[in-house]
């Protein structure tokens, strides 16, 4: 098992995202083999070498040979709940489809169910997705991390005209999965939905670099040209720091406790009207804040006042600030730099019966093992098909296995 970690400095696509996956060593062939598994015909795909802005990358061709069907959510996911793709790689590119889906019918005001996968759900983003997701089973890639993620502005011509960017859907699914975002002075699309789907889906935590030793680098291209190398690196290696198992005393934890840089940001305020503390929460977590919460506490005299504190990447720390100044009556905070340590995670599709939840699982097994299903996924379910949330947590829980010779925590079929 390993870890990854997306550099996406200049954005995020889905062949991006499988162009850097292949450009890890990984052979096309073997690759081409597992996408046969799909009940899918009519196109081609290559790799050819390029450059971006004079740095060598690999770059995904697809070409669509046949005329292509109309698809929705319902086709898709009978095309991979039917093939015989494996199952770990069946369920993380149904659990991708989904955030898709989930995006688009909100942009659009219909059902899931409804979602025309006019440009989504062309054949090269059914590709991009399992084509991603198969990569990361063969490169044995469990816990998945990436940066930041840069928006462009301006227009993008679709099938429903011109829309503004970055994409509705893309900023759907960036707001429903917490990426943090950041906006350049670039009138492009740098990040489109499958993009933002697949990392939002797959990646555990978007932060700064995370300790890791990097064994491989990976140079995925986009098909655009900007004054910067218009490509995501993928850099494939283990935990920087590895422990014995004391289970079994000749191997060693491949994953071990992780650490990162954030910075702590705080202001006591004793003056804001209360009301107002919801909308400033909003504006932090909207920034790209990992955690705010409210503390009350007593200041001098005795007055009752409210410490809010921020967590945060180092890089958005001024941006924080500059809320606290802009946003509440504080005339100025403290700030001071951390380490953060955390046990290595991940996110593991499970099926319901009322559709795909995810799990974070906090590892390894068996020194540690975290589970909890996600909120969001649930509340959702909960509230679509009208039964207790309770229920579904309940459900969940039930239907994971931990194999005790293996730090992977699996789902039930």
């Amino acid at each position: 098992m390993g870890i990854l970690y997306f550099d996406c400095s200049a954005g995020a696509a889905g062949d991006m995202i499988l162009s850097s996956l292949l450009d890890l060593d990984l052979n096309l062939e073997q690759l081409k083999t597992q996408l046969t598994l799909l009940p899918l015909s009519g196109y081609t795909i290559k790799t050819v070498e390029t450059k971006k802005n004079g740095f060598r990358a690999l770059q995904v061709i697809i070409t669509v040979t046949d005329k292509q069907p109309s698809r929705h959510l319902p086709e898709i996911t009978n095309m991979i709940s039917s093939s015989k793709l494996s199952p770990g790689v069946q369920e993380k590119s149904l659990a991708i489809f989904q955030t898709l889906a989930r995006a688009e019918a909100k942009v659009h005001g219909i059902s899931e169910a409804q979602v025309h996968f006019h440009e989504i759900g062309a054949v090269d983003s059914i590709l991009d997705i399992v084509g991603s997701a198969a990569a990361l089973e063969m490169l044995d890639i469990h816990t998945i991390y990436a940066s930041p993620l840069p928006l462009g502005s301006g227009w993008a011509k679709t099938s429903h005209g011109r829309i503004p960017l970055p994409a509705p859907a893309t900023m759907e699914i960036i707001k429903d999965c917490s990426i943090p975002s950041y906006g350049l002075p670039l009138q492009e699309e740098t990040v489109t939905p499958t993009g933002a789907a697949i990392l939002g889906t797959l990646c555990s935590g978007f932060t700064a670099f995370p300790h890791m030793i990097v064994k491989n680098i990976g140079y995925g291209a986009g098909s655009k040209d900007f004054d910067h190398p218009n490509m995501i690196r993928s850099f494939h290696g283990r935990a920087s720091s590895s422990k014995q198992n004391p289970h079994n005393p000749g191997s060693l934890l491949e994953l071990s406790i992780l650490s990162e840089p954030v910075e702590i940001i705080e202001a006591n305020i004793d003056d804001l009207n209360p009301e107002i503390y919801d909308h400033v929460m909003e504006c932090l977590f909207s920034c790209g804040a990992l955690d705010v919460y409210f503390t009350p506490i007593q200041m001098k005299k005795n007055r009752p006042a409210v410490k809010i504190t921020i967590l945060a990447n180092p890089s958005i720390s001024n941006h924080v600030g500059e809320i606290l100044l802009r946003e509440t009556t504080t005339l100025g905070y403290r700030r001071q730099s951390v380490e953060k340590i955390m046990l290595p995670r991940k996110h593991v599709p499970v099926k319901t019966p009322w559709g795909t939840v995810r799990v974070k699982v906090a590892g390894p097994y068996p020194d540690y093992c975290n589970m909890a299903p996600e909120y969001e996924d649930c509340l959702r379910i909960a509230r679509e098909k009208g039964i207790p949330l309770k229920q579904i947590y309940h459900y969940v829980m039930t239907r994971f296995n931990v194999n005790s010779q293996e730090t992977v925590v699996r789902s039930e079929e």
